[in-house]
This record gives structure tokens, sequence and C-alpha cells, in this order.
């Protein structure tokens, strides 16, 4: 039994960091700041029915009958999870599950749900709920401003785990519209574009806001308690009607180096011409440190989000500052007016007039392209340009320049961005027709190693010192090793402790590869080489020895940021011989054992404190429970003793306060995540919330 609880709390403390994060996914290179769909066409040239689905830097490709559904719906879907026997999505204000690849459920959920869906996998998604109430009437059922949801396939329904709830119950009579339009990810954070409309309390003026919230991920379940906004408004939005807004982020070399983070909007003026909006920023991933910082501070320049919404004034707990926790600090707000630049394209070269839709496509390293298309209303009309830099665009294309038989083209669809083959699907709304355009992809990779490590997924390859996209089946070991460079000598062929470990190694050409982003790896078997430097063909390295035998030299360059990149290398054909002594080969296994051990007696210790501290809390009671006995026996009393119902009070944690963001796991979930490290105080469970939403 004791051996039993030993292994069940070692268990335990490998659990924790698991149940506390997600696992911050790893996206595809045309969707690593943007998951722009979750569902795209496999074959869109050859129209069949087989979908890719993308969630969370995962992609898996299923067939769906067209007996199941529309194409156009389809490609709308906001999946949530990759089973393919219960793939679970939103659609139409409705979570719904595909049976078998088969037919569609609806799940249980109480309420609807917008299309403002983020999966993180896992059956997890945070949901941004559209809120439209102009006439400020007081809603059946109390929405909230953020919530993260937990889809459960087994049981068809969903539930909301954790949420940022009203402030106080008159909310409804502040808010006339809040509404998620875009959002971007990198590295660990998320941003949410968020615009909003505000009634000002005792007043009849009416104040539109953009709003960037940002959230942590690795907070896991918890990172709503980490939301942070910035806000601004303009004087044109109390004339001007916004009818888009999408988030843009610029990678790489820009004319203006303080616009790399941009909010795009479209605009519709009072004499009903349109406008072309942008706003930027310099840097909003220190400018929301700055207002955690300044809020832990007792700043009085930072407003809580929910008291801001309210007109009123929340003013910031003095704390300690630790980046993506704002502790009792809920939402910190920050108003950005100075801080926020803009421009006007007032005709954009004839492209503004009657823009339907605003779609942008932004690509990383080493591709850096920008593309933006704007849809209008007529098909013919439309333009796909490359956004060269804030006041430029070029090489705008016409449908009818890009699609050969254009003129039989619906002229009322919709343009889907298609991950792979990369580009943009048009579909017609009622004849389903489909055409592709495609983004090109390999033309601009400028070197071998650029060509197969990025664009190998894109289906480019490396022939006569160009970058071209073929369509012929590929062997992709032939085309990542000993492709794009070669091992042409190594020396020395024997490594021991006794002897230099620099290790040389010469190749037909230099490489070429830019350190900031790719990773040079050097190993022979589990031996690897450290301490790199570069000289033309050459290389010279350490090598750090671990474990004996022969071995081929290995030399790989790699890019672990994005989930689609190939790994190229080089094999040597000569083996080094590597000589360890038993001493220095057990020597890790040793140290690891020593900490095992180490740990298992501290944990015994603590234990065994636990047990001693009980036992003598019960002897003592039970000494003092024999000491009263025999007095009574002495004096001949006698006691009777009675039966005392004892009321238990059930948890008081009903009442919404301030510091609240609630709480509400599902009995599924609560195994999951009873290993996570501690909730502050003032996140707590609202378990009638939970229970109004699972009936």
């Amino acid at each position: 039994m004791f051996i039993k609880l030993l292994i069940w709390i070692f268990q335990f403390c490998l659990l924790i960091p698991k149940a506390y994060s997600f696992s911050t996914p790893k996206h595809d290179i045309a969707f690593y700041y943007k998951t722009h769909a979750s569902v795209f066409l496999t074959n869109p040239n050859h129209r069949t029915t087989s979908y890719g689905i993308y969630v969370a830097g995962q992609t898996i490709t299923i067939d769906i009958p067209a007996s199941v559904d529309a194409l156009s719906n389809i490609l709308n879907w906001k999946v949530v999870n990759i089973n393919k026997t219960r793939l679970m999505f939103v659609h139409n204000k409705k979570a719904q599950i595909l049976i078998n690849q088969q037919r569609i459920n609806q799940m249980n959920y109480s309420g609807d749900l917008s299309d403002s869906i983020i999966a993180f996998g896992d059956n997890e998604a945070l949901h941004v709920p559209t809120i439209f109430n102009p006439s400020l009437t007081a809603p059946v059922h109390k929405w909230n401003y953020l919530e993260l949801l937990y889809f459960d396939d087994s049981n068809e329904k969903v539930s909301v785990k954790r949420s940022l709830p009203w402030l106080k119950d008159d909310d409804w009579k502040s808010i006339r519209e809040w509404k998620m339009t875009d959002y971007i990810h990198f590295d660990n954070k998320l941003y949410l574009a968020i615009h909003r409309s505000i009634s000002q309390a005792d007043s009849q003026s009416v104040t539109q806001e953009m709003s960037i919230i940002r959230l942590c991920l690795d907070k896991g379940i918890e990172l709503i308690s980490s939301a942070v906004e910035v806000h601004f408004t303009r004087p044109e939005f109390n004339t001007n009607q916004i009818t888009d807004l999408i988030f843009v982020f610029i990678f790489g070399s820009w004319g203006n180096e303080t616009s790399h983070y941009q909010l795009h909007t479209t605009q519709l003026q009072p004499n009903n011409t349109q406008i072309y909006h942008i706003y930027y920023f310099r840097d909003i991933v220190s400018l929301f440190e700055e207002t955690v910082n300044e809020c832990a501070s007792g700043s009085d320049n930072i407003n809580s989000l929910r008291y801001h919404l309210r007109s009123e004034v929340g003013k910031c707990k003095t704390i300690s500052y630790k980046s993506c926790s704002t502790k009792e600090n809920i939402v910190p707000s920050r108003n950005v007016n100075n801080l926020t630049g803009e421009y006007t394209f007032h005709d954009l070269a004839g492209l503004t007039p009657s823009i339907h839709k605003i779609q942008f496509v932004t690509l990383s390293y080493p591709h850096f392209k920008r593309t933006i298309l704007m849809q209008k209303k007529l098909l013919i009309l439309t333009s796909f340009c490359e956004y060269y830099s804030l006041f430029t665009l070029k090489q705008c294309l016409k449908p009818k320049q890009i699609i050969w038989n254009w003129r039989f083209v619906s002229f009322q669809g919709d343009f889907y961005i298609n991950k792979h083959p990369f580009g943009f699907n048009y579909v017609g709304k009622k004849t389903y027709e489909n055409y592709f355009i495609p983004i090109e992809m390999c033309s601009h990779l400028k070197t071998c190693t650029q060509c197969i490590m990025y664009g190998l997924y894109f289906d480019c390859i490396w022939s006569n010192s160009m970058c071209t996209r073929g369509d012929q089946p590929k062997n992709k070991a032939t085309l990542t090793v000993d492709h794009c460079f070669k091992i042409s000598k190594i020396s020395p062929l024997i490594f021991n402790s006794s002897l230099p470990t620099i290790l040389t190694i010469e190749f037909d050409q230099s490489l070429n590869f830019t350190a900031s982003q790719e990773q040079l790896v050097i190993q022979a078997g589990d031996n690897h080489c450290t301490n790199i430097t570069m000289n033309g063909p050459f290389i010279i390295c350490s090598m750090h020895l671990t474990k004996s035998g022969q071995f081929k030299i290995d030399v790989s360059l790699r890019n672990d940021r994005y989930a689609d990149t190939s790994i190229i290398s080089a094999v040597s054909n000569d083996e080094v011989h590597i000589f360890v002594p038993d001493s220095e080969y057990d020597f890790t296994f040793i140290v690891i054992f020593i900490l095992f051990l180490l740990m298992i007696l501290v944990i015994i210790s603590f234990i065994l404190i636990v047990h001693t501290k009980c036992n003598n809390e019960y002897l003592n009671r039970f000494k003092k429970f024999s000491r009263t006995r025999k007095a009574n026996r002495f004096i001949g009393a006698q006691s009777a003793i009675t039966r005392v119902r004892s009321k238990i009070l059930s948890s008081t944690m009903n009442t919404l306060t301030d510091s609240t963001v609630t709480n509400a796991p599902s009995s599924k979930q609560v195994s999951r995540w009873s290993s996570m490290r501690s909730v502050p105080d003032h996140l707590y469970l609202s378990k009638q919330l939970y229970s109004s939403r699972l009936k």
C-alpha cells in the first residue's frame, strides 16, 4: 500500500505541467500567425470529397460525402478536434458533430455560438460571444465576454470551463455591440481584435472602440485569467460605420519600421463612400508588458476592462509583477489613443469602393510574402494584390486574368484560403462550383536549402539552380539527404577520452543558412558535437563522447518553429570509432539514479512527518478521552450520548465580485485538471453557472 502511494505521488508530480498548460502548437508556415481556415480542399483543381482538417498545428485528411453537407458549408466549419469518427465543429451558431463521416448530430449547448472560435486541441476552444444589443434590453441569459469551452464528443455536449462574466447584473445597459473580428497568434501569445460599442453611463452618447486583448497560452486552462487589453477610439468612429476589421502582422524588413502590427479596416462614410483605413503600432508585445507592469504598481493610468465597459473606474491593486499573471487585477485595460498611428487609402487605385470582404495572407521567413484579397460584390471587380508598403499595392490581378473561363463563373460566391495546395478557393453560393487560384511559393526561394526546407511541403524542387514547383510524386529521402550539400571528408576517425575530441568536417560547398532561423545539428549516433565554428566549406566542433561504437557523421539543418518544414542533412561515407570508458559511459545514469533516490527520500520523509504528526494528534485525543472515561467511572457519573445532526453549509461562492473569473470544470475533466497548480483565491468555481450551462 505504501509503495502504491509513492507511485501515485510520483505520477502526480509528473502530470502537473501537462495538466496545467496547453501544448503550444507548432503551426505551419502559412498559418503561423493566423489559422485562416479549419477545412480545405486537398485537390481543388479536380474536386473530390477529400478534405483536409487543420486544428492547432495538426493536419488530417478525411472523406466527407457530398450528401452530408454542401461544399460552402463544410469550408465554413470551425473544427475543434481531429477525431475522424467523431469530428466536432461549430457552424450556423450551433455545436455539431460528424459521426463516422456520414451524418451530423447537434450537440447539447444552452445558447448560440458565434463563429469566433479558436481551437486549442484536446477538445478545447476559446469562444468570444458576439453581442448585438442596440436597444439595450435585458437578455434572457447572461452572456460572457470570453469563454473557454470543452467539447465532449462522448456525451455530445459543450460546457463552459472558464469565463469572463459580467461585473454587475446590469452590464447589459452599457454594451451595445461586442464582436471579435480577427486574431493573430505567435510564440505562446494570442491576440484578439475586438470591435465594440459602449453606451456612456447617464448619457445617450455611444463610443465605438477597437480593442486588442492578449492571452497567454502557456497558462493553460487559466488563460482567461491572464487577459490584458489595450483600446483606442478615433473621431471618425463617431460618423463612420466599420464594415470590416482584420489583424495584419508584417514579417521581415518594412518601409515603416514602426508599423509591423496593423489593424486594417473598411469604413463606410456618411456620404455612402468607402475608405480603407489602417491603424498601426510600433510593438504591441512590449505595450502589453508595460500595461501589466504599470497596473501591478498601482498606477492610476490603468483601468479594469469590466469597469471601463461601464464607464467607471476600477483602481489597480499593487501586487508583485509577473509576466502573464494579473492576479487580483482582472483584465487591466489601457487607453492607447496617443500610441496609434494611422493612414487612410481614400481611393487605393480605385479598389476601395464596394469592398465586400478583405483577406490578408502574410508569410514569415524566408517567404516574406504579403498578399491582400479585396473581394467585391461582383467577382470580376475583385483584386489580388501584393502589399509592398504601407502606401503601395503592386501586381494587382483580376479574376479574369487568373481564371481562364471566368465568363462562366457564378458572380456570387466567397473566397476561402486553402492550406494545401496553398491559395484561394472561389466557391459559388448556389452552384457550389469552385475555382482555385494558387499563391506562388517556390520562385522566391533562392537557395537549395531554402527550397527544400521550406518549399518541399508546397511541392517545390531545386533544379538547374532554381526553385520551381513540380507536380510529380517526390521521394522525400532523396531530396532531403545529400541533396543540397554533401560531406567530402571527416577527421579524425578515432575518438577516445585520452585523445583530442575536435572534429573537422569538409563539405563540397559552403553551407548557406541563416543562423538566427535554422539550427545546425552534428552528431555521431548519440554523441553530439558542440562549439561549432565555420570557415568556408569547413566546420570544426568538439565531440561530446557519451556512447561507444562506430557511427557515421550526420549533419542536419532544421527549423523547429514550423510544423511543415523539412530537415535536410548530409551523411558521411566514413565512420568514426568512439571509445568511452564504462565509468564515463555510466556516469549520467548514476547521477540520474542518485537524484531519483534523493527525491524518493524527500517524499518518504515528508510522508513520515505528516504520518507521525497525525498519530500524535490521535494519541493525544485518545489519552484525553481515556482519562475522561476513568474519571466518570470513578465518580459514578452517567452520561447520555445525544446524536446531533449538523447541517453542512454549502459553499457560498455564488456572488460575482470585481475580481472574478468563473471556473467550471466538468466532472469528466476534474481528474485531468485536479493536478494543476492551485488557482488564486479570487478565481473560484461557479457551480451555479456551470449547472445552468448543462441544462
